[in-house]
Formats: C-alpha cells, structure tokens, sequence
C-alpha cells in the first residue's frame, strides 16, 4: 500500500510540474502582453499582479495537498466496521 502511494504521490507532482510548464505561458500572456493593461488604472494594475502571484503560488498548495493526500492514505485506521 505504501508503495503505491509513493508512486502515485510523485506521479502527482510531476503532473503539476507540467501542468505548470504547460499553462504559465498562456497565463504570462494574458496577464502582462495584452493591450487593454495600458491605460488600465493603478488599482487594476496591482489586482492583475496579485492574482498573477497567486497563480505562481497554486503549485505549491497542490503539492502541499498531495502531500497531505499521502500522510493522510498512509496513517488511516482500520476499526473493522
């Protein structure tokens, strides 16, 4: 059992990895190459960069949640019911 949360736990990073790799062009293009950002007020400007940090940081709450998926998987208690 241990093993197979092992390996789908590093399976799990390696897929975010990618998705990350994947998506984080599109979502840099969006957010820093398009025209409408120009004349946009300072209050959008700072949104835009914030939810642009939020989306730098995601990757590390979902391998904090695939994390916890694995302790949690692991130390599960079987009471017999």
């Amino acid at each position: 059992m241990a093993i197979n949360v092992i390996l789908r736990g590093i399976i799990s990073v390696f897929a975010i990895g990618i998705a990350m790799v994947a998506f984080m062009p599109a979502v840099w293009d969006l957010y820093y190459n398009q025209d409408l950002w120009e004349d946009a007020p300072a209050e959008a400007l700072a949104t835009r960069d914030n939810i642009y940090a939020t989306f730098m940081a995601l990757p590390l709450f979902m391998i904090g949640a695939v994390f916890l998926w694995a302790y949690m998987s692991t130390t599960r208690r079987d009471y017999g019911y």
